[in-house]
């Protein structure tokens, strides 16, 4: 929780990439998002990674990233690096370090355990620097202004934001309930799933009890603010695209472009290595 709040606060640092148009950011987050599905290479893949730890330092953000991927990247990687290969059958004629019963441990298992494991790093890398760089509020403002544009109300943008605007205020409640649990004995932690998954049930009922309350503070809150009187709103902030921000696009759409010709010629894919 205190790292997604922290994160939260970096985005609203300034810096010539949180500078740039939230749009933009957005677009280029979901360039980089489909390229460790296009490319399996584990050469680009680790090319596209590095790309963004250097961004990551001309965003002024590369120290606390840096700290939260060092701790999360053995978390999400490190099982499929050393589960793959013991799973992994390939083909007849692959070197085999071990071949028994369902355990297939070969040098072919082993890359491709390391290019499953560098999708994941990558993909995160991208989704961690864009939410490190990207104020929420100015993600729905900006989508907000241009869904109005086309006809499309705010509330859409606004329920997005508003999920993950509260998302860590909820996850405290839960921890501030089963802690409260805890001091009356209850042992939340212990027994099998199914015992633990009864014991969860009492946790739940108080968990949407604030849920609620909290809906209808925001509903009171839009409510006295006249939120939906009119059709069209008004923006605190106006976005506008400029050169910086079809620049960043273009960036995150040649990423995307060259993993496609290179998955188009044979080269994007960790076969080329076996």
């Amino acid at each position: 929780m205190t790292a997604v709040l922290n994160m939260l606060e970096i985005a609203k640092a300034r810096s010539p990439i949180h500078d740039l148009d939230p749009r933009a950011k957005a677009l280029w987050w979901l360039f980089l998002i489909v390229c460790p599905i296009v490319a399996t290479n584990p050469i680009i893949l680790l090319a596209l990674t590095i790309w963004i730890w250097l961004m990551a330092i001309v965003a002024g953000i590369s120290k606390n990233m840096y700290q939260l991927l060092i701790v999360t990247y053995p978390v999400m990687v490190g099982f499929i690096i050393l589960t793959w290969p013991f799973f992994y059958q390939g083909q007849p004629d692959d070197h085999h370090l071990l071949d028994w019963a369902f355990l297939h441990i070969s040098v072919e298992g082993i890359l491709y355990s390391i290019a499953m494991g560098l999708r994941i790093v990558m993909a995160l890398t991208a989704c961690t620097f864009f939410v490190m760089v990207t104020d929420l509020m100015d993600l729905a403002g900006a989508f907000g202004e241009l869904l109005q544009k086309v006809g499309i109300s705010y509330t859409f943008p606004l329920m997005i934001l508003s999920t993950f605007k509260f998302l860590p205020e909820v996850s405290g409640d839960f921890t501030i309930i089963q802690e409260a649990f805890k001091a009356r004995a209850v042992e939340l932690e212990q027994g099998g799933l199914w015992q633990r998954m009864r014991k969860l049930a009492p946790v739940a009922v108080p968990l949407f009890d604030i849920m609620l309350r909290h809906a209808s503070s925001i509903a009171i809150a839009l409510e006295l603010k006249a939120f939906g009187a009119k059709k069209e709103r008004t923006f605190y902030i106006h976005h506008v695209m400029g050169a910086k921000d079809l620049l960043f696009i273009v960036l995150g759409a040649v990423a995307l472009g060259l993993c496609i010709y290179f998955r188009l010629t044979g080269l994007g894919g960790v076969e080329v290595f076996l």
